[in-house]
């Protein structure tokens, strides 16, 4: 499974993989042990993982970076903290997984959620071709530099051209009428 295909879902817990899309959304999957499948809707609110970067001193650090820093933490000794844990601990997680993260901007919340988000995809995400896609996002972020400060410069409150309706004529070549029903006086 790759990072790609893996969502989080506003107001669900848990990740879920995509499996398909219908015209209303996606269908998706949980990544736990039911294995539950159903379909989202156009309201909920869908993040996929690869597209989520956490906030550092410097450039933003991808998510695939940091589980890949997690993963060769971990093999080093490091103990991603469970849901019990308090915040000393979280914040001790995060120093080794990203040392240079931003204090002020990275909560305890997106720490315990990392750290969650990690123990739930240790054994289902193929972290070889995590790997290979943190290194393509970090080729890709110059060109997406590029492209962005492309449409900063683009007008933005250009109305789209209008194109002029001629009005309906009815048979007779007049103005049609209104099809209400007249008044009937008494």
């Amino acid at each position: 499974m790759e990072l790609k295909d893996i969502v989080a879902i506003s107001g669900m817990g848990g990740l879920h993989h995509v499996i398909g899309r219908n015209r209303n959304g996606l269908i998706v999957e949980s990544i736990d042990a039911q294995r539950k499948r159903f379909s989202t809707t156009l309201n909920q609110k869908i993040s996929v993982l690869a597209d989520i970067a956490l906030f550092t001193s410097g450039e933003d650090a991808r998510l695939a970076q940091v589980l890949k820093n997690i993963r060769a933490a971990e093999a080093e000794g490091l103990q991603v903290p469970d849901g019990k844990a308090d915040n000393d601990a979280y914040k001790a997680f995060m120093e080794k997984a990203l040392p240079d993260y931003d204090r002020e901007r990275v909560y305890v919340s997106d720490m315990r959620k990392l750290a969650v988000w990690y123990s739930v995809l240790r054994d289902v995400l193929d972290f070889e071709k995590l790997d290979e896609t943190a290194e393509e996002g970090s080729e890709q972020a110059g060109d997406s530099l590029t492209e962005d400060t492309r449409s900063k410069n683009t007008p933005r409150n250009v109305p789209p051209p209008t194109a002029k309706v001629a009005p309906v004529k009815g048979p007779a070549g007049g103005k049609s009428k209104t099809s209400t029903p007249r008044k009937m006086g008494s």
